[in-house]
């Protein structure tokens, strides 16, 4: 083995950067090592040519072996390699007789003074020879080993050197006047040369920590600054190794290497990396980031966020198995999702895009592309997009679009617009179906010029159509409505306005209605009209030649062969199954309206079989035209024959008789109600003849005691005269609420507004009323001392106290008290009439203030009246902006309250 076949054969890098410490690859890198081993003993890199030495033929790679197995041929190496992993170096020799080797082994230690591996450089010398010269020999042989260790040291890139532990340098190597330009000697004399040359900002903590860790004798590594003979600031990595030695002091060996480069290449990738970094945490996508074995290596917190991943679950590099299922856990499709996985790592050059959607709602656009390193792809990128709102945005404004354009298209009208330079951009169905334009025809974007120029041979007056449509191009604010009468009898009613975005008016909208069956279904009433008042004046027709009239009315016809095809049919039959004419034609009843064809094919199928008509079925169903109405007809269907007799098909003639049951309906209800009205009627007649004559029998009996008592010349008793004026007072309260209710339903009942003090006229009504509440204790009671003035007539609102007194008067037979209480409720004032007589039952309390109306527990004796006084109550206080209502229970009394609004206080002395 050459000395170049050692030093210069090819290493094999094969072991994993990360399987090994850096530090110690760098050294054997820079020593220009045979060997390195880690602290393990496990191979870290090695020579070929020493691959093959040791006998490593079995074409597995030696890295990360141990050395006992691969160096099994040279236990002089193994020894010389523990010894230094122990922390002393060592040189060794052995081999065979023609190959004897040299071995120098140093250790390498860490930051933490910890032994990190070892490396070894190996040289080839002749055997020793026997004789009596062999301590000759050797002298001359350990002279040439020290002066090839000494060229070995200055060979090294780094700065070695040994120096006590005030580092006061015994030796230097050459390197050190290439790296930082001061020779060896100078290092050697001056005794605080390392001191004065370290930079000044690292001078005081690098001493110190350097005394420390000798003191501590352990071996250390650092990085600090010193300074060049040029004045440059030299980056320097010093490893040190702290000696020993029993009764000796203390002594260090190590070796400085220039890391400047290294170090300021480092910084900027570090402030790199932090820009990097930053910029990947802040962006709004998340981004996953796998190597090619599928293990994480990069991600933001945008990542975490979207999918819930903790910094623990995604420490170090995760292995997908641990970290996928938390995914495929949220994921909606999950078999798509790992799908899409595994085709992408399949084909690692492809790139993808796609939607994923979550359990909890979110929608991410997942995008991946291949992590290339020059053109090695080493790893895969993912990035996810939150487009949840996009989405809902897109997905809502399709279907406002969809709704709009389906509304669009459904509208009776023919719509069409028209942009500002006179181009078409929209327009729906309907539109061509009107004006005949295929379906295939290029409207859209078309010059509407040209369009109006093709549909104006279709009009009766193209001249008049054409100059019309050009003066309304014109963009302006002018809105008209006009009629088109067409060629074939058609009349379309044609709307015109401008359309405007915001207060800009960017076109112009026109729509185009087929007012053709309104024109002639105007004109056929105006003559069905003109027939019926001339057949009035002319003779009373009978029920009969009225219906037969309405029977002759227009009617639904239409022709079907044997297929049920539609040969021939009307508007009006078409009408029902919410088609025209023309497409209808040709196509079977099935195909145009399915639920009708249920219910009448097989009606047609039975007169084509049996040939026989059926003429006036009644038939009750729903039709396209207008779902969910049940509508009603009377049909008819005949067999039509050719002339020799041969069954070609069958008519259909179909009457809608939905207006007639529908007024047979409206009149039977109506009849109803007629009917109630003459009970009510009844009823009340029946009450008030009977109220009326309550009060003429004891006035008459009265009078005639009066009468006798005149012809007899005796005095007249003042009680008899008292007891007639009372019954004329009441006769005159009955007729007066019948005038007053007769006023109400006419609407003819006239207030005389004005300022009144509300109180007031609370006590004139308690005083008039007192007399006649002479068995019942009469309370009152004002809730707040502020005066309040309403807007109102004085003897309308002293009528209303009157009646709530005199009715809880009359239905308190337990002579119990009647309270009557005031006070504010907001704007309003609150006037409340109590009482603990009978109460009203709950079912009867919506029907109080409804005309005739009395609660079915009043008895019908000593309960007089017409049940017209809360009626009139009720209109008299809504008249004077108020409310009233009652709360009542069954046998425990009744409160009856209204409000009225309280008008400012200086304004009853402003308007006096």
């Amino acid at each position: 083995m050459t000395k170049a076949d050692v030093h210069g054969g090819d290493m094999r890098l094969e072991a994993s950067v990360r399987s090994f410490p850096e530090l110690l690859l760098q050294v054997g890198e820079s020593l220009h090592a045979t060997l390195v081993v880690d602290d393990q003993g496990r191979i870290a890199r090695i020579n070929s040519t020493l691959t093959i030495t040791a006998g490593w033929g079995d074409g597995e790679p030696p890295e990360g072996r141990p050395l006992e197995e691969v160096l099994l041929l040279l236990p002089w190496l193994v020894d010389a390699l523990r010894t230094a992993l122990t922390g002393t170096e060592t040189v060794s020799e052995g081999g065979e007789r023609d190959r004897w080797l040299r071995a120098l082994v140093l250790p390498v230690f860490g930051n933490d003074g910890q032994c990190l591996g070892a490396c070894a450089r190996l040289s080839e010398r002749a055997p020793v020879k026997p004789g009596s010269a062999h301590h000759v020999a050797l002298e001359q042989e350990l002279t040439r080993t020290q002066r090839q260790y000494e060229e070995l040291l200055n060979t090294i890139d780094g700065i070695v050197w040994e120096a006590d532990v005030n580092f006061r340098f015994s030796f230097v190597n050459k390197q050190s006047e290439r790296l930082l330009g001061h020779p060896p000697r100078q290092w050697l004399q001056e005794p605080d040369f390392w001191k004065n040359h370290v930079h000044p900002e690292d001078r005081e903590w690098a001493q110190a920590y350097c005394l420390k860790a000798s003191r501590e004798r352990r071996p250390y590594e650092f990085e600090y600054r010193m300074l060049a003979a040029d004045g440059r600031v030299v980056w320097l990595r010093t490893i040190v190794t702290v000696l020993a030695e029993d009764g000796r002091s203390l002594k260090l060996r190590g070796i400085m290497v220039d890391i400047t480069e290294q170090r300021l290449a480092r910084e900027k990738l570090e402030q790199t990396a932090s820009l990097l970094r930053a910029t990947f945490d802040s962006i709004t996508d998340g981004v996953l980031v796998v190597s090619r074995d599928q293990h994480i290596t990069a991600f933001n917190k945008r990542f975490q966020q979207l999918w819930g991943y903790s910094e623990e679950a995604l420490q170090g590099t995760p292995d997908p198995k641990q970290t996928l299922p938390a995914a495929i856990a949220q994921v909606k499709n999950p078999e798509r999702f790992l799908a899409r996985i595994q085709e992408m790592y399949a084909a690692p050059e492809r790139e993808g895009m796609d939607i994923v959607e979550l359990h909890n709602g979110l929608v991410l656009q997942r995008t991946t592309i291949p992590q290339r390193m020059g053109h090695t792809i080493i790893g895969r990128i993912w990035s996810y997009r939150d487009v949840t709102e996009e989405r809902r945005a897109r997905e809502k404004q399709q279907q406002t679009f969809s709704l709009l354009r389906a509304t669009f298209d459904s509208i009776a009208d023919g719509v069409i617009v028209v942009d500002s330079h006179q181009k078409i951009t929209a327009f729906n169905k309907r539109f061509q179906q009107l004006w005949r334009i295929p379906e295939t025809a290029p409207l859209e974007n078309m010059d509407a010029i040209q369009a109006v120029l093709s549909c104006a041979p279709l009009v009766k007056d193209p001249e008049r159509f054409v100059s019309r449509l050009r003066e309304m191009f014109v963009l302006s604010n002018e809105e008209a409505v006009d009629s088109v009468e067409l060629r074939d009898g058609r009349i379309l009613e044609r709307t015109t306005m401008p359309q405007r975005m915001g207060d800009t008016i960017i076109g112009r909208v026109w729509s185009y209605r087929d007012v053709t069956e309104e024109r002639l279904a105007k004109a056929e009433q105006e003559r069905l009209f003109v027939a019926e008042k001339n057949a009035r004046e002319k003779l009373e027709e009978s029920l009969a030649v009225l219906d037969t009239f309405l029977n002759n009315a227009p009617i639904g016809m239409g022709f079907l062969d044997r297929d049920m095809r539609f040969i021939q049919v009307n508007d009006a039959l078409a009408a029902l199954h919410g088609k025209t004419r023309e497409e209808e034609l040709g196509q079977t009843l099935r195909e145009m309206a399915p639920r009708v064809a249920a219910n009448v094919e097989p009606l047609l199928r039975q007169v084509l079989t049996t040939g026989e008509p059926l003429i006036g079925l009644d038939l009750s169903l729903e039709v396209p035209a207008t779902p969910g109405q049940l509508r009603h007809w009377r049909v008819s269907y005949y067999p039509v024959r050719t002339m020799s007799g041969r069954s070609v098909g069958v008519g259909a003639v179909v009457v809608e008789l939905t207006a007639e049951r529908r007024a047979q309906q409206e009149r039977e209800r109506l009849l109803h109600e007629a009917q109630e009205a003459i009970q009510t009627r009844d009823d009340f007649l029946c009450v008030a003849s009977h109220e009326l004559k309550t009060p003429l029998t004891p006035l008459k009996l009265h009078l005639e005691r009066l009468k006798q008592k005149c012809a007899t010349g005796q005095p007249l008793p003042p009680q008899y005269a008292e007891k007639a004026l009372a019954q004329v007072d009441r006769l005159s309260g009955l007729i007066s609420d019948m005038l007053d209710a007769s006023l109400i339903d006419a609407e003819r009942l006239e207030l005389e507004r004005e300022p009144l003090p509300l109180q007031e006229i609370i006590h004139e009504a308690l005083k008039d009323f007192r007399p006649a509440c002479l068995q019942h204790p009469l309370e009152y009671a004002e809730e707040c001392a502020e005066e309040f003035v309403v807007l109102g007539d004085r003897d309308r609102l002293a009528q209303v106290l009157l009646h709530l007194l005199e009715n809880a008067l009359k239905y308190s037979p337990m002579k119990g008290p009647i309270r009557v209480t005031l006070t504010r409720k907001g704007a309003e004032a609150l006037v409340s009439v109590s009482d603990r007589g009978i109460g009203i039952p709950e079912d009867q309390q919506a029907l109080l203030f409804e005309r005739f109306f009395r609660a079915r527990n009043a008895p019908v004796s000593g309960f007089g009246g017409l049940g017209l006084g809360l009626y009139i109550c009720r209109y008299l206080i809504e008249r004077h902006g108020g409310r009233i209502w009652a709360e009542s229970q069954d046998g425990q009394g009744t409160t009856f309250r209204f409000t009225l609004p309280v008008e400012p206080a200086p304004l009853l002395h402003g308007r006096a």
